[in-house]
Formats: C-alpha cells, sequence, structure tokens
C-alpha cells in the first residue's frame, strides 16, 4: 500500500575533485554514523550511502529531517570534513515496506523524485532541494539559500573558529576560553562571519516549520 514520507537524499560535491590524499569516504561514512546514532529515534530507514558518495534515509517527520540537516551541516564543520553536501528533502511515495535495518530495497515515486531533485541542485548551483507538500516549502528554500550564501563565504581555515561559535555563541566567551585576547576581536570576527543573521536563519526556519 503505497504511503508517504519524509524522504532525505544527498550527495557530495564534485567528489572526483577532493584531494585523493584525504580518505573524505572514510570521514563521509563516520558522518552517516553520527547522524544515525544522534537522531535514531526518529529515523524509519537510516541513512545508508548507496552510491558511493551519495546516501538516503527515511524519519519520522519534517522537524527531525531539518534538524538532521542542519545537524550534519555542523558536523562538516566542527569535524573538518573535507566534503560538503547537497540536498533534496522530499515528503513523497513509497510503494514497499520501509527497511529499518538499512535504505535499500524500497522503491516509489519519492525517492525517485528525490534522486531527480539532485540531478536540479547540480544544474541550478542549490544546495538545498525542499518539497514537503506544504505552502511553506518557497519559504523554506528562500531561507536555505540566505543559509548557503553565508556558508559559501566561510573558508576552511575558519572553521575552527566558526564551530567554537556554533558552541559559545556568545563572542564574550571566546576570550574565556583563549581563542581570542580581547573582546573586541572575537566580536569583530563574529561579526565577519556573520553568526548573528547565521543564527537568525536558523530560527526562520523552524519557526516555519513550526518548531520554536
Amino acid at each position: 500500500m503505497e504511503a508517504k514520507y519524509h524522504i532525505i537524499m544527498a550527495d557530495i560535491i564534485s567528489s572526483s575533485q577532493i584531494d585523493k590524499r584525504k580518505d573524505f569516504m572514510k570521514d563521509f561514512r563516520k558522518l552517516i554514523d553520527q547522524t544515525n546514532q544522534n537522531f535514531k529515534e526518529k529515523i524509519l530507514s537510516p541513512l545508508t550511502i548507496t552510491l558511493g558518495d551519495e546516501f538516503q534515509g527515511v524519519v519520522a517527520d519534517t522537524i527531525t529531517l531539518i534538524k538532521m540537516l542542519f545537524f550534519m551541516e555542523e558536523q562538516i564543520i566542527t569535524k573538518k570534513y573535507p566534503f560538503k553536501l547537497r540536498y533534496s528533502a522530499i515528503y513523497g511515495e513509497i510503494d514497499t515496506e520501509i527497511n529499518t535495518v538499512i535504505a535499500h530495497e524500497m522503491y516509489g515515486s519519492g525517492l525517485t523524485q528525490a534522486r531527480e531533485a539532485l540531478k536540479t541542485t547540480k544544474e541550478t548551483g542549490d544546495n538545498y532541494f525542499i518539497d514537503l507538500n506544504t505552502p511553506q516549502d518557497h519559504q523554506l528554500e528562500l531561507c536555505l539559500k540566505l543559509y548557503q550564501s553565508i556558508k559559501s563565504e566561510w573558508k576552511t581555515s575558519e572553521y575552527d573558529i566558526i564551530a567554537a561559535f556554533l558552541q559559545y555563541n556568545d563572542y564574550k566567551d571566546l576570550e574565556k576560553i583563549g581563542l581570542y585576547k580581547t573582546r573586541s576581536g572575537a566580536w569583530k570576527k563574529r561579526k565577519s562571519l556573520r553568526m548573528e543573521e547565521y543564527n537568525i536563519i536558523k530560527q526562520l526556519v523552524f519557526n516555519i516549520i513550526g518548531y520554536a
């Protein structure tokens, strides 16, 4: 019997261009394992690597899907993984039973749509495709475009300081833990990274999906 589910797919951007000296697939598997562990109570079919540099999974609801997306994006920064991801988030039909062990041997129009959406993002240059069959889909995509625009300005060399801001948020805390000698230096860096805007966009996304 056909039923609709929240499907998430992603693939590594320009995986063929990543420095081959970096075992990025090992890091990719770590990210998948971390995410599955962190969201295990809300996962219906665990994130599973399907085509080498792509994964898919099925989760319980929209809130889990969006939380998962932000979690993975911030883990890439915190762990300094040498890759970036592009995502499709779909609420669509799966014709077969949900495989609760591994996200294989399932098919349906929702899975097909999610995979086609990944191809679309490659053409448009967007990192996020949202089709959750709600009136808020366009708002979510606009917010995620802003989210992407901020993250695209961040350099890999800045990941340590960005990770600290993600953890502590307040620039005064960075002085306390010794990352900056003065509060003004930490404030200027937080402002140049647009961390306040970053957090506002995340809050907007959660407000849109009804999660305060």
